[in-house]
């Protein structure tokens, strides 16, 4: 395979690319779910992961809870960071269920989640 870039109208060379997976391929999915087999090691939260979306669950009861699932998110920070990827924060978001929430802010990537009041699963 080879590829190029185009920028304001004037393309790079081509160049040959010697690793990663091609979208679309086979193998594709099952190489993802190897690469992150251990994003769940050390996380307190409940995890789901539906492809290459990531949801972290916990019930805040209190400011430790709150303090609790922070540790988490900087837990998953630091993998993606081991990895050499981060999280696209502009996509992170906190949803609250129930009334009477512990008001905390959660941190990923040194930025503020912002709070979602819907969300929907694609797939």
């Amino acid at each position: 395979r080879s590829q190029r870039v185009v920028v304001n109208g004037t393309f790079s060379n081509w160049t040959s690319v010697v690793s990663g997976v091609l979208q679309g391929s086979v193998l594709g999915p099952l190489l993802f779910n190897l690469f992150i087999n251990d994003l769940e090691v050390g996380i307190d939260s409940t995890v789901s992961i539906f492809a290459d979306d990531t949801k972290l669950c916990k019930t805040i009861s209190s400011m430790q809870d709150a303090a609790a699932l922070q540790s988490d998110l900087t837990k998953l920070e630091n993998w993606a960071a081991n990895w050499k990827m981060r999280f696209n924060v502009d996509k992170c978001k906190v949803m609250h269920f129930g009334r009477n929430n512990i008001n905390a802010n959660y941190l990923l990537n040194g930025s503020v989640l912002g709070v979602s009041l819907m969300e929907k699963d694609l797939g």
